[in-house]
């Protein structure tokens, strides 16, 4: 035999080794990350309106033929009733969002 039409022996120990390193590259289990993603979700808040504010405020109740006197009254009466309703408001979704940011209050002071 000529060097050039020999064929190419490979010991009988390689191909078992060669098969079982290849294989154990499939057997291995898989590397299981976990990360922590933190977003912010909306969460839908059901803020019931208060029965005051519902019902109709003091200026809706006047007529054409009131004195200017008693729609002054009116008028007083409606601002103490819509800052109520307000401040009923503004606890019912403060009571939703415990963990939300709010704009800072600001106070009314009584006429």
């Amino acid at each position: 035999m000529t060097p050039e039409t020999r064929p190419i022996l490979i010991p009988v120990v390689v191909i078992p080794v060669l098969l079982a390193s290849l294989l154990s590259g499939c057997a291995g289990k898989p590397i299981i990350r976990t990360e922590v993603v933190e977003k912010p979700v909306a969460v839908p808040c059901a803020v019931r309106t208060p029965p005051e504010c519902k019902s109709r405020y003091a200026t809706d109740r006047l007529s054409v033929k009131d004195d200017a006197l008693l729609i002054n009254r009116a008028l007083r009466a409606e601002i103490e009733e819509r800052w109520a309703c307000e401040i009923k408001l503004l606890a019912a979704v403060r009571g939703c969002g415990k963990g939300m940011q709010s704009t800072p209050e600001t106070e009314h002071s009584g006429l």
